[in-house]
């Protein structure tokens, strides 16, 4: 029976799906490969080895340092420039990581990145929360019309690639542009056009190391175990309109996870969603009971697009809503093929929550950075597939 390790995070992100992925991926790594299923570059993935080796993963699953494959589905949004800095950081540290890319994957391009980090800067205290990666500006160019679009496979034919490119600056750039509001000769825009050749030449070069890194094609893994690593958390789907504009693009919950497993004719999924023992919020948008609780965050750094990283005490009421929607619409399409724990991570910083107010059992907890930090509890990981009612307690 070919089952799959699914991780979802459940509030607003920096979870530590990192963290998890990179302990699953550690039992077997030749083996297994890791699914990117939603978002981009945007994610912040940290791993700490128990040698005390550490990276922010973004375009890379979170068990290359284990020795895992990497897929980037079709879900997943490209974005080379990106790309090629990270894998030039793990060659240089000494890897060779294996990744394969669905060739329909959306890509970023340069004027995504300039026109999301130039309308977020220009809303000053109405700031979305974007980090600046052009994810939005993505979807929208992609989804306005398909001479727009441009895919992973597109990445290999340079001199195509580049009409693509400057097409886009006279068509889309203009256009864009004025429907956000911003005046096409406004110093920033003259600023970014003067070195436009430039940028077009980097792009297109960096998508050529793209291709020969990585292989291209719409098959899918044949790894026997899969891990689908998620990107944000449920709390910044896009579909959650209780939270917009302060959501991503793309579906944090299950949707695409199920999807895939039907493509790679898989009989059940294995869920863990992952909490830290508090919530934190990078960025701009509500976040309940926050308050000055603080801890070391060597990753979410304060940055020009999201600020610093916020705190508040762990919200149950709001996890467990979250968690009991998202596994209803699952076990809907999917049946009830699919078992659902917790993991709550920073267990050294803030004690466990109340695990009689949850509405899944804890199945990991984490007391630190590493995989070996990590406990697993016997008694949850006896029971099967498919044993837990994913019935809420709290009224």
């Amino acid at each position: 029976m070919r089952n799959a390790q699914v991780i979802i995070g459940t509030n607003y992100g920096d979870e530590g799906k990192g963290l998890m992925t990179d302990y699953f991926a550690s039992d077997a790594p030749d083996q297994s490969v890791v699914i990117r299923f939603n978002g981009g570059a945007q994610a912040g993935h940290t791993v700490v080895t128990p040698e005390g080796n550490r990276h922010i993963f973004s375009h890379f699953g979170a068990g290359t340092l284990a020795g895992a494959a990497t897929y980037l589905s079709q879900f997943f949004i490209v974005n080379p420039l990106l790309f090629v800095k990270e894998l030039t950081y793990l060659k240089n540290s000494g890897l060779d990581p294996v990744v394969s890319i669905h060739a329909n994957a959306m890509v970023t391009t340069p004027y995504d990145m300039f026109i999301n980090q130039l309308i977020e800067t220009k809303r000053g205290c109405a700031r979305h929360g974007s980090c600046g990666l052009g994810i939005n500006e993505t979807v929208t160019r992609s989804l306005r019309a398909s001479s727009l679009l441009i895919r992973a496979k597109e990445l290999s034919t340079p001199h195509r690639l580049s009409a693509k490119l400057l097409d886009l600056r006279h068509t889309w750039l203009p256009g864009r542009l004025r429907e956000l509001g911003i005046e096409f000769e406004c110093e920033e825009v003259t600023s970014f056009i003067r070195k436009h050749e430039q940028v077009i030449t980097n792009f297109v070069a960096d998508a050529g190391i793209l291709t020969a890194a990585a292989t291209l094609s719409c098959e899918y893994p044949s790894q026997k175990r899969i891990i689908f690593e998620g990107a944000q958390g449920l709390m910044l789907d896009e579909d959650r309109l209780d939270q917009f504009p302060h959501v991503t693009r793309s579906k944090t919950d299950l949707s695409n996870v199920l999807f895939l497993a039907r493509k790679l004719e898989l009989e059940a999924l294995e869920v863990t969603y992952v909490t830290r023992s508090y919530l934190t919020r990078h960025g701009q948008g509500p976040l309940p009971g926050e308050c000055d609780l603080w801890f070391p965050d060597q990753t979410n750094v304060p940055n020009q697009f999201q600020g610093r990283l916020r705190f508040a005490p762990l919200h149950l009421g709001q996890l467990n809503e979250s968690i009991c929607a998202d596994l209803a619409r699952a076990r809907h399409s999917f049946g009830n093929k699919i078992d659902a724990h917790l993991a709550v991570t920073c267990l050294d910083q803030m004690d466990m929550p109340d695990s009689r107010q949850l509405c899944l059992p804890i199945r990991y907890t984490s007391f630190g950075q590493t995989r070996e930090d990590i406990k697993a509890s016997s008694a949850s990981m006896a029971t099967g597939f498919g044993q837990y009612n994913i019935l809420p307690r709290f009224s």
